[in-house]
C-alpha cells in the first residue's frame, strides 16, 4: 500500500482494487499468498474461433522428432486464419511456456503456409484443449536468479540453422522463455 500511496503523490492514480483480468490474463490470489496467472477465457475464444472447441485432446503440443519442410504440402488459398490463430497462439506463451517451441516451430511457415502446417497448429490447439487450466504460479521466497539453456544442432531441415531455448527463473517462478532460431548456421 506504501508504494501505491507514493506513486499517488507522483502521478494521477485511481486505485480500482486488486487485478482479477487484464488484457487476456487472468489473475488469482491463492489463500497461502501465491498469486495464480492464466488465459483459460482466451484460450477458449480461441478454440471457439478455430472451430475446435469440442475437439479431442493432444497429450503434447507437438510430435517428437517432427521435422516439417516448408514445401510440405498445398499451400492454403488464404493464409488469413492460419496466421491469426498463429498469431493468437504467440500471444497464449505470455502465461504458457510449455506452448513456446511448438508455436515458434509453426511462425517459421508464415510466408506460406500449407495445409500440412496448419495441420501442425491445429496439433497445438489440440494440445490447448487439454491444458486449459495451465497457467503460471507465482510464489514467494527466494530471490535466487537461475537461468537454464539448451539447443540443438542444426535441427531445422529447412535451413540447417539450430533452435535455442531457455527459461529464467527468480526464486520457483519462471519470469522469462523463449525458444527461437538461431541467426546463423551452426
Amino acid at each position: 500500500q506504501s508504494v501505491i500511496d507514493d506513486l499517488g503523490q507522483v502521478f494521477d492514480m485511481k486505485d480500482i482494487g486488486q487485478l482479477t483480468y487484464f488484457l487476456g490474463l487472468e489473475v488469482s490470489y491463492q489463500s497461502n499468498g501465491d498469486l495464480f496467472v492464466n488465459q483459460a477465457k482466451y484460450a477458449r475464444d480461441l478454440l471457439k474461433r478455430a472451430g475446435m472447441e469440442t475437439c479431442k485432446p493432444s497429450i503434447t503440443p507437438c510430435k517428437p522428432h517432427c521435422h516439417v519442410l516448408t514445401t510440405d504440402g498445398t499451400l492454403l488459398p488464404d493464409p488469413t486464419m492460419f496466421r491469426s490463430l498463429v498469431g493468437a497462439l504467440q500471444y497464449l506463451t505470455f502465461t504458457r511456456p510449455d506452448l513456446a517451441y511448438a508455436v515458434n516451430t509453426v511462425c517459421q511457415f508464415m510466408t506460406a503456409p500449407t495445409d500440412i502446417h496448419m495441420t501442425l497448429v491445429k496439433r497445438i490447439l489440440r494440445y490447448v484443449q487439454g491444458t486449459l487450466s495451465y497457467g503460471l504460479t507465482f510464489t514467494s521466497g527466494s530471490s535466487v536468479l537461475v537461468g537454464y539453456s539448451d539447443a540443438d544442432w542444426a535441427g531445422d531441415p529447412n535451413t540447417r540453422r539450430s533452435t535455442t531455448g531457455y527459461v529464467v527463473f527468480l526464486g520457483q517462478n519462471p519470469i522469462s522463455w523463449s525458444s527461437h532460431k538461431q541467426s546463423s548456421v551452426s
